[in-house]
């Protein structure tokens, strides 16, 4: 079989498609001969010819690719992917098959948002299952997607969650952006997804899924401010309008949304889920662009970057286009990295990062709340247990 071609001469809509991506064609026909029986396969050369392939094919629903590819290999094919506006590409499962067998190589797989990793020689049963089971995820994600979608086309709220739609943020944030502009007045938008919901999906079912999406949507109303515009997006997406915003005061509200999600746990009809969600922040006056949609993707190309990290975290202040995972993941500064960041006005990429350093500092809060008497009204005993709550 051509790598146009696919594991079946006859595939039928009931078949699973499967998109593979290595430059070895024995590789691809081994994989082929693995999942033929049960998937429609479909091979790709390297990462480009990939990528031609998943952009028009709607349904393709597990994505199977090599690291070490020519043109575009697969670190670069998963960061693609994942920073993806349409989120059937960028939410698809993808299991690395390498050679490599080292911790680097796994980690930066990970760190770009691979899905699963397996080592070659090629374990047959292994591969099955693992195509199998997220096939399974995916499918359910879709179902959930197409319910969001037929929603936000035919009306302003989100039937779910009692948000705005997409449709009505779209509309709402273009007047915004125009007026922002006209006024020379700051706007901030927030994606905000929740981690790995896709999971949530496979092992507890639509309707906690759903449970869990109200939950969500709750938080955000009881955090958010009154001119604040908030919506669902699709599958687990939300948003934060935040006119009049700058890019400091929307990353401190993005740290509040943060914590008001991990520090409640879920629990509904017997189901006890800690939750956590990653967020990415766009300023329209940081972030020069000329439409709402464009000042929109830098926040979600933003928000990839921060799932990319391991999630619970914001991701804010970095370039437009993807840089290697081991360029854009920032480590934990120390404290004098930190004021220095402060002092530069980049304040905003330390909010993951705060209850950590200001934990480094209590030791002198409290020398100096002994010697140099802060009054009463300085409660560090309420201090160090939000602390702990907060880490």
């Amino acid at each position: 079989m051509s790598p146009e071609g696919s594991g079946s001469s006859t595939p039928t809509k009931t078949r699973v498609r499967v998109l593979v991506a290595d430059d070895s064609r024995v590789i691809r026909k081994a994989v082929t001969k693995i999942l033929g029986d049960r998937f429609d396969v479909v091979e790709a050369e390297d990462g480009e010819d990939c990528w031609t392939r998943l952009e028009p094919d709607d349904q393709i629903e597990v994505l199977i690719t090599d690291i070490d590819m020519p043109r575009l290999d697969g670190y670069g094919l998963i960061c693609r992917v994942r920073a993806a506006e349409e989120g059937r590409i960028r939410d698809l499962p993808v299991i690395v098959i390498t050679g490599a067998q080292d911790d680097l190589t796994r980690e930066r797989a990970f760190a770009c948002g691979a899905t699963d990793f397996i080592t070659k020689p090629i374990d047959g049963v292994q591969l099955l299952s693992r195509a199998r089971a997220h096939a399974k995820i995916d499918q359910a994600r879709r179902l959930l997607s197409e319910e969001t979608e037929t929603a936000a086309q035919t009306g302003a709220s989100d039937g779910i969650t009692g948000l705005h739609s997409r449709r009505y943020l779209l509309e709402r944030g273009a007047q915004d952006f125009t007026a922002a502009r006209r006024h020379e007045r700051e706007l901030s938008i927030i994606r905000m997804d929740v981690d790995q919901f896709a999971d949530i999906v496979a092992n507890h079912g639509e309707a906690v899924a759903q449970q869990v999406l109200r939950f969500v949507g709750q938080a955000l109303k009881r955090t958010a401010r009154t001119e604040d515009t908030l919506a669902r997006l699709i599958d687990s997406e939300f948003a934060i309008l935040a006119p009049a915003t700058s890019r400091m005061d929307a990353a401190v509200l993005c740290e509040r949304v943060r914590a008001a999600v991990s520090q409640r746990t879920f629990n509904e009809g017997g189901v006890d889920l800690p939750l956590t969600v990653s967020l990415g922040l766009a300023t329209q006056r940081r972030d020069p662009t000329d439409t709402f949609e464009e000042l929109l993707h830098t926040a979600s190309q933003r928000l990839t970057l921060a799932k990319a990290q391991g999630g619970n975290r914001l991701g804010v202040g970095y370039e437009d286009q993807l840089t290697a995972p081991e360029e854009a993941v920032m480590e934990q500064p120390d404290l004098e990295r930190a004021i220095e960041m402060l002092v530069a006005g980049d304040g905003g990429k330390l909010i993951p990062y705060l209850p950590d350093l200001v934990q480094k500092v209590m030791p002198l809060i409290e020398f100096g709340h002994r010697n140099l008497d802060f009054g009463s009204a300085f409660d560090l005993d309420a201090l160090k247990k939000r602390l702990s709550r907060l880490k």
